[in-house]
This record gives C-alpha cells, structure tokens and sequence, in this order.
C-alpha cells in the first residue's frame, strides 16, 4: 500500500528534523529552550501519528520496530503535556529516533523501493542546496506525496 510507504517517509523525515533540532546542543540548552523543545514534541506526535497508519502486517514483520511504544510516547506527550517528562523525550529523540529512522529506511529500502530512491534524491538535493545557502530549510515530504 503506498499511503504506507508515505507513512514511513514521514517518520524518516520527522527524525530528520528532529536530528536537526538537537545537533550540537546540550540537554541542559535543549531543556532550558521550550522553542526547541516544543519543535521535537510536535515531530515525535508526527513519527506517533504516521506509526498509527503502519498496518498490522508490516508491524508483525518489523518486530525489533517497537510500534507500540512509539504510539504510547506519542500519546503520553500530546495527551499528558503537562507532565512530560524531559528527560525521557530529550532520551528518546537523542537514542532511540536516530535507531527508529536506521530502521524504518532499511524497511522502505526493501517494502518500497522507489519511494526509499525519491527520498534520497529530495534529501541529497537539500543537502546540495543547503551546502549553497546555509539557511535553506530541506525539502518537505509533500515532495514525495
């Protein structure tokens, strides 16, 4: 199913900017910066969301994914925002992202391998744009929609 393959893109490009957000900052900065903090909740709600589209069977075939618990942070964060813990999202976005997107890009390699070469050519065009102008944001997933 494509709509699938955009789901997964998604989590890809949300670990992305969620990479970008903490690269080179400290937990105590990240902490004590509710911008950043905000920016990294709201791309974790995204990578939540996306996995609530993930079908049952590719869930079944991907078990060292943990589904579950990605949708359970998602809720945790969009539903009990007043007690987010953020030490756990600061370990989470830090740990257990950059493994998350390792994975689902493994997974669209093998399950959709033209939406895996789009995402590469849109990323490997950002990164030559950004490369010309430093403030370039990377391109969009409604490029591969």
């Amino acid at each position: 199913m494509q709509r699938e393959g955009l789901y997964l893109v998604d989590i890809v490009e949300a670990a992305r900017k969620i990479a970008s957000y903490l690269e080179g900052v400290s937990a105590e900065v990240w902490a004590a910066d509710s911008m950043r903090r905000d920016a990294v909740i709201w791309q974790l709600s995204i990578i939540g969301e996306a996995v609530g589209g993930i079908s049952d069977e590719t869930r079944a075939s991907t078990p060292e994914i943990p589904w579950k618990l990605i949708r359970g942070l998602r809720n945790n964060v969009v539903h009990r925002y007043f007690s987010v813990d953020w030490k756990i999202v600061h370990s989470a976005a830090t740990v257990n992202v950059p493994d998350l997107e390792r994975q689902v890009r493994a997974l669209l390699q093998h399950a959709y391998p033209d939406l895996f070469r789009r995402l590469e050519h849109e990323e490997s065009r950002a990164s030559a744009d950004s490369s010309d102008d430093e403030h370039t944001e990377p391109s969009t997933s409604s490029d591969l929609h």
